[in-house]
């Protein structure tokens, strides 16, 4: 019997399943414990081989994507949409559960002030879409204009710049926070066209859409970037109160806390 289960072992591993013979003591012990049909023993075994590949891609996506820490999990329970106008919880759960806006490369574009929950939205949706199987990736619109100032001279930032544009989803945040000179700007309209009904994009920013044209420095390269993203796009204009207003925290205020509960 051992014999048979070293060489049992030996061949799941020359056939790839590595995690199933890794596994496959254990899983003999609990199988012996119990009466299974012979299916229902197979599809056991090949399960612990598929949720460990499936685990080990989605930590593989999430590395590539380089979603921002947040101080709260991906989690919308925690998000109080009551206090937001122009966005429900019920419009980002039929997005982040019926993922097709991405295969026909839709849009999502966030408008609205500061500390209102954009990048967080836009990273739950991300999120959502990883857990999937896409590819996404997460950029400042700062360090994609850093990328397209040196995409032709360091090779590090030529690697990027292609590994962006083979993504399932670009989420880009912050535009309009960063000032493109003419040539910066004519990259950034290629990128969108390569981009235009192949990629899905979802974008945040604070300002008005005549305030691109001083990230762009082009009324006509602005006018034809907006084109091609609201084309095809779902546009959410957020309005209400700054959560970092909300939960302002001082320093003070919570030593003093801290000193009262000790008294």
């Amino acid at each position: 019997m051992g014999n048979n289960l070293k060489q049992l072992k030996n061949q799941l591993k020359e056939l790839k399943l590595k995690h199933l013979a890794a596994q496959f003591d254990d899983f003999m012990i609990s199988a012996c414990n119990g009466e299974k049909p012979n299916t229902q023993f197979l599809m056991d075994a090949l399960e612990i081989e598929l949720s460990e590949r499936r685990r080990l891609s989605m930590e593989k996506r999430l590395k590539y994507a380089k979603f921002p820490v947040f101080d709260k999990p991906f989690d919308l329970n925690g998000f109080d949409f009551g206090k937001r106008q122009g966005v429900s919880k019920r419009q980002i759960l039929e997005l982040s559960s019926n993922l097709i806006w991405i295969d026909k490369a839709y849009n999502v574009l966030f408008l609205g002030g500061s500390g209102l929950g954009k990048s967080f939205l836009a990273c739950y949706l991300g999120y959502k879409a990883a857990e999937a199987g896409y590819n996404v990736i997460f950029i400042s619109m700062n360090d994609l204009a850093q990328l397209l100032k040196t995409e032709n001279v360091l090779s590090r930032s030529k690697s990027r710049m292609k590994r962006i544009r083979n993504y399932d989803l670009l989420i880009l945040d912050e535009v309009g926070s960063a000032v493109l000179d003419k040539q910066e700007a004519n990259k950034m309209f290629q990128l969108i066209c390569d981009f235009y009904q192949q990629t899905s994009l979802i974008l945040t920013s604070n300002k008005s859409f005549d305030a691109w044209t001083n990230t762009l420095g082009d009324a006509v390269i602005t006018t034809a970037v907006l084109d091609r993203i609201l084309h095809k796009c779902e546009v959410f204009n957020i309005d209400g109160d700054s959560w970092r207003i909300e939960d302002q925290q001082s320093i003070l205020k919570n030593l003093l806390k801290a000193g009262e509960n000790l008294d």
